[in-house]
């Protein structure tokens, strides 16, 4: 009999007369990619599937509107309010319901925060009176006054999500999410905070959950008792000085229970920016942070509570489970890093699972360019392109040059697709530059994604690894390749531009990671960039006193400005002086000179760390260009960027190779 590793984790749970396969959902994601009917696209459809095939139980549609009249913030999402939806979402359901999994939709309605509703000429309301503000979707109503919702408009809302919901049950959803939580509308009227009224929708607790329960027990109404409700709210509303207690959740969740079938335990408010790194957590939290906030809900309750929020370890996951704290782990970026996370775990390959970095590049791509992207899976968002990339290829004798994040990736992919792959690495390990981060904190799932790969590249048996080898034009003459695949990297850029950069007590931010022990007491990191910042903060942990030096106006996020928050939100904590529009002058001896805003001022340093740039291998690069008919640059030698970049172009270089 085949021993189950984490039988909790995968022991089926009965909601209703619904058995889910296992206790991990994947949490509503928002795939944007929709028609100009805001209806899904088969490129949609491949991106939920993926979910469904790698094992989790329940799979969740997010940004599914009620009311695309009043109810929404942002220019896409699924409009569920004519008949006109049902054909597109069916696309959706039936691409995860033929893989066992349940199908749900995010149901949601903006309420106060419909700034897209607004800004389309249509009426908004709040639950009483007041003025508009928020610092994303109600940035564009600041100075707005919107009115209170009248009566006979919530119970048309009421209406119209029960209304929704039998078109996704008639389009073949079995579950819907009905969203309470993030500051939304419902949450709204949860709110002992906003929800002031003295009618019967307002006020006391009682009052302030009559449209919830309403909603749902409507819901049940039209769908059936046996279509799943899965209610989301938060728990509590965190990094808001101004917002509701766990006890105020708590009290929430007592009044829902046994009108619906999970309740989903988030927190937080989407419009309170200091909450984002939170509700999404970052890197500097610690797995499962918000899991308390579940855990409390759930002795208080008979309905089954779901957590969410960080989850990446399944011995955590099962463990949890096994004490009885919840009874379901819903995820979201977890199975966008790696969508056969729940798969891996059933078969006990969990060191083969590519845990979520939590760097923020899923929710950076959406912002940027309106589709998703990942650090460490290639193939996200582009699930349907890959399904259908069937292009001929020859197997060709392939080199991969540098064994960095890039190369290892593109050796890997292209040893799968049958190329024989020699990677040559100038260095006794694989991983490259980013080694150097091993012992950081809050950069432990990005080292053991490295080790992880390199473990992956050493055991392939289409790979053969050069360890301690240059891979330079004598090395490809040697092995006489057909394609080559440039990951040589970059190097950090030494300030010779400041006089005294050659002093003893200078040196450079990879050095200090290698070596904490090369920092002083007292440390000014020249580079307010990523690499500089969490430099500072990888210090600061540590006990030294830092002073970060930037030129520019404000720290360099590379674009990624959710993590920047993150980062932001760190310095303050740890109490890290950062000075922007200021430029270093002079390195001297017990210090930096450095010219700012004010003049000139002097910053007491024990050791001055550089982290202005990288220069790109070009020439390097250049060295191997001629010696194959196929070649190919990647990552940080062309243009250093992120680690999402260099994954991409390795995966997409090695699928190229060979298509003539």
């Amino acid at each position: 009999m085949y021993q189950m590793k984490y039988p909790n984790l995968f022991s089926p749970l009965r909601l209703g007369n619904v058995v889910l396969r296992n206790r991990i959902i994947s949490a509503p994601q928002g795939f944007l990619h929709l028609d100009a009917e805001s209806l899904p696209t088969q490129a949609a459809a491949a991106f939920y599937e993926e979910k469904a095939r790698g094992g989790a139980a329940v799979v969740t549609i997010g940004e599914g509107y009620i009311d695309s009249v009043h109810g929404i913030d942002i220019p896409k999402g699924i409009h569920l309010d004519t008949d006109d939806c049902i054909g597109g979402i069916s696309l959706l359901a039936d691409a995860i319901n033929k893989h066992g999994a349940i199908a749900s939709m995010e149901l949601q309605h903006a309420g106060m925060y419909a700034s897209e509703s607004y800004v389309n000429g249509n009426a908004i309301y709040a639950p009483v009176e007041r003025m508009g503000e928020g610092t994303k979707a109600g940035a564009r109503l600041h100075g707005v006054l919107i009115p209170e919702i009248p009566e006979e408009v919530i119970l048309d809302t009421i209406d119209k999500f029960a209304e929704a919901a039998l078109r996704c049950k008639q389009a073949g959803f079995g579950m819907v999410l009905v969203h309470g939580g993030h500051g939304w509308l419902l949450n709204q009227m949860m709110s002992p905070v906003i929800n002031t009224r003295t009618d019967q929708w307002g006020g006391s607790l009682e009052n302030r959950m009559r449209m919830p329960i309403a909603v749902c027990d409507k819901i049940k109404e039209v769908c059936g008792k046996d279509f799943l409700i899965d209610f989301r709210f938060s728990a509590a509303d965190v990094c808001n000085p101004g917002g509701y207690t766990l006890e105020d959740g708590i009290g929430m969740a007592e009044m829902i229970d046994g009108h619906v079938d999970l309740i989903h335990c988030s927190v937080g408010n989407h419009e309170v920016e200091e909450s984002f790194v939170v509700v999404h957590p970052s890197m500097f939290l610690e797995d499962a942070c918000n899991l308390k906030y579940a855990a409390e809900v759930k002795k208080h309750v008979k309905t089954p509570v779901a957590a969410v929020g960080a989850f990446s370890d399944p011995q955590l996951m099962e463990d949890t489970l096994a004490a009885g704290t919840i009874d379901v782990i819903a995820m979201a970026r977890g199975l966008i890093a790696d969508p056969d996370f729940p798969l891996k775990a059933r078969m006990g390959r969990d060191e083969d699972i590519n845990r979520c970095l939590r760097c923020y590049q899923c929710f950076s791509g959406l912002l940027d360019t309106k589709q998703f992207s990942c650090a460490v899976n290639p193939v996200i968002g582009r699930e349907l392109e890959n399904i259908f990339d069937t292009t001929p290829y020859k197997k060709k004798k392939v080199l991969v040059a540098g064994g960095g994040i890039g190369g290892m990736e593109a050796a890997l992919e292209a040893a799968e697709r049958g190329h024989t792959v020699v990677l040559a690495e100038k260095t006794g390990r694989l991983g490259g530059a980013l080694l150097c981060e091993a012992g950081v904190s809050f950069k432990k799932n990005l080292d053991r994604y490295l080790s992880l790969q390199a473990k992956r590249v050493m055991e392939h048996p289409g790979i053969e690894v050069h360890l301690n080898t240059p891979a330079d034009k004598a090395f490809a003459e040697e092995i006489k390749p057909d394609a080559i695949i440039a990951a040589l990297g970059a190097r950090p850029v030494i300030p010779a531009f400041i006089p005294g950069y050659e002093k003893e007590h200078v040196v450079g931010a990879e050095e200090v990671y290698y070596d904490l022990e090369k920092a002083g007491k007292k440390a000014v990191i020249l580079g307010g960039g990523l690499v500089g910042c969490e430099l500072g903060i990888h210090l600061a942990i540590h006990g030294r006193e830092v002073t970060v030096l930037e030129m520019a106006s404000a720290p360099n996020f590379a674009g990624n400005m959710l993590h920047g928050e993150a980062v932001t939100a760190q310095i303050a904590i740890h109490g890290i002086r950062l000075l922007t529009n200021t430029k270093a002058v002079e390195i001297r001896d017990k210090g930096v000179v450095a010219a700012g805003p004010e003049g000139e001022l002097f910053v007491e340093a024990d050791t001055v760390i550089y982290a202005v740039g990288q220069k790109p291998l070009r020439e390097e690069v250049d060295e191997l260009r001629f010696c194959a008919p196929e070649f190919y640059s990647i990552g940080d030698c062309n243009i250093p960027a992120n680690i999402a970049k260099a994954v991409k172009e390795g995966y997409y270089a090695a699928r190229d190779i060979g298509r003539i």
